[in-house]
């Protein structure tokens, strides 16, 4: 059971507040892990953060080829539609172009591979759709490899080393965000350039099932990756049944930067805007080793509930005291590196 009991506010004083507000305003804010309502509801939330751009879970765990297929034309109808204000994300330069425009992009990233069975061909295929990141796992093993949900998680697969070197040849992002650690460790080193953990956070920190060790955080920032650190609850407790806040959160980022430092730190704050009491049920009854013990009201950490809530991230970084370029880069720079690489 969870308590509600406060944890220590974040305060900053005037000047550092109005540094917090002028440094999100001028950065570019790439959210590296959501799923997207595909609604104005959706705009009114990342206006009102200044969120710039949203990696999309766009086929949902589970969907197979013909689902896949429908949720990326749903989705792509739904930006052609919508043109007065968000991009399709295919290119860096292109996500800095919609910037200046006041525009969006939602990058396609589907949290799965389930949609390319075992024919290596789709990834291409896929990449020509608009598919700019694979997630290789969902927690289950695939042809690819293991997820973190096996009890006996192996490494790569001879097909899952074909998949990374043709993500690599067509400018797909390799994520490992719910991959094993013997799978992402083989993957890391397959990969030509950079991969990421697009929503994941520190073992050393907060143990979970989904959380990665020190070890291959570190092997991803050698290869010039990225973690994104998330906002949900189970993934950023100190103390066990509390509701964590934005000095958990803090923790979690100061552990981060002393590790790799801040060329390979981001956000992913993993917010699903679809999300029900009844599909939060059913996600925890499929992936059981996801449950927590907070309830649905409180799967978010204290002060970061959505989009809307961004620049709390960013006062979290002014309280660490770090410099605007570190700032600027964990807010959105880094990914950005990490996609201008891939997607060339």
């Amino acid at each position: 059971m969870t308590t509600t009991d406060e944890t220590t506010a974040l305060v900053l004083d005037a000047d550092a507040e109005a540094r917090a507000q002028r440094l999100h305003r001028e950065s570019l804010v790439i959210d590296a892990s959501g799923v997207v309502a595909c609604e104005p509801e959706h705009f009114e939330r990342t206006a009102a953060g200044g969120v710039d751009v949203v990696n999309h879970t766009v086929a949902r765990p589970g969907q197979g080829l013909a689902d896949s297929l429908a949720a990326i034309n749903a989705c792509r109808r739904w930006i052609d539609a919508n043109s007065g204000k968000v991009r399709l994300g295919l290119t860096a330069q292109g996500i800095l172009d919609a910037r200046s425009e006041g525009k969006e992009s939602i990058v396609l990233g589907p949290q799965h591979s389930e949609f390319l069975g075992t024919d290596l061909s789709r990834v291409g295929t896929f990449a020509d759709l608009g598919v700019r990141v694979i997630q290789l796992t969902y927690q289950t093993r695939n042809w690819i490899g293991d997820g973190c949900g096996e009890p006996n998680p192996g490494g790569l697969s001879r097909f899952g080393r074909d998949v990374v070197a043709e993500m690599d040849r067509v400018g797909v992002v390799v994520d490992l965000s719910h991959v094993s650690h013997p799978t992402s460790f083989d993957a890391i080193e397959a990969a030509a350039g950079p991969v990421i953990l697009s929503h994941a956070h520190p073992a050393a920190v907060t143990p979970h099932v989904r959380a990665k060790s020190d070890d291959l955080i570190k092997a991803l920032a050698d290869k010039g990756g990225v973690i994104g650190l998330t906002a949900l609850s189970p993934f950023n407790a100190l103390v066990p049944g509390r509701w964590p806040g934005l000095n958990e959160l803090r923790v979690h980022f100061e552990h981060l930067l002393e590790l790799v430092g801040p060329d390979h730190v981001g956000i992913g704050f993993d917010f699903d805007e679809t999300i029900s009491y009844d599909s939060w049920l059913r996600s925890k009854k499929a992936n059981p080793e996801l449950a927590t013990e907070y309830s649905f009201e409180q799967r978010r950490i204290r002060d970061l509930q959505d989009s809307s809530d961004a620049l709390n991230v960013t006062r979290v970084l002014v309280s660490i005291g770090l410099d605007d370029e570190t700032i600027a880069k964990i807010l959105g720079l880094n990914f950005l590196r990490v996609f201008a690489a891939v997607w060339q």
